[in-house]
């Protein structure tokens, strides 16, 4: 049995908190550096942010940056950190 083939896929997110992700998009990249270069400056103008991921679909990729950014936040102590303040603060006001 072959595995599905791998492709390229921008896992466009955004950080409404630093506890949280929100998935955006999940689309091919641009075709060309003038895509690309407009792509990246309406994420930026937009506050999002993109994991490029090779998977074989878009809910496979989709997955995988959830993943990848639960296991950055879990290794990072400043991250950590801030998400566990967040919690905090927002625990206290319900």
């Amino acid at each position: 049995m072959t595995n599905p083939p791998q492709q390229p896929w921008w896992v466009i997110y955004r950080e409404p908190n630093p506890a949280q992700i929100d998935v955006v998009a999940v689309e091919l990249p641009p075709g060309d550096n003038a895509a690309h270069d407009k792509r990246c400056a309406e994420l930026q103008e937009a506050g999002q942010h993109a994991y490029i991921i090779t998977a074989p679909d878009a809910d496979t990729a989709g997955d995988i940056a959830l993943r990848v950014w639960s296991e950055e936040l879990v290794a990072s102590t400043r991250r950590r950190a801030a998400a566990n303040a967040y919690v905090a603060a927002n625990n206290r006001t319900r």
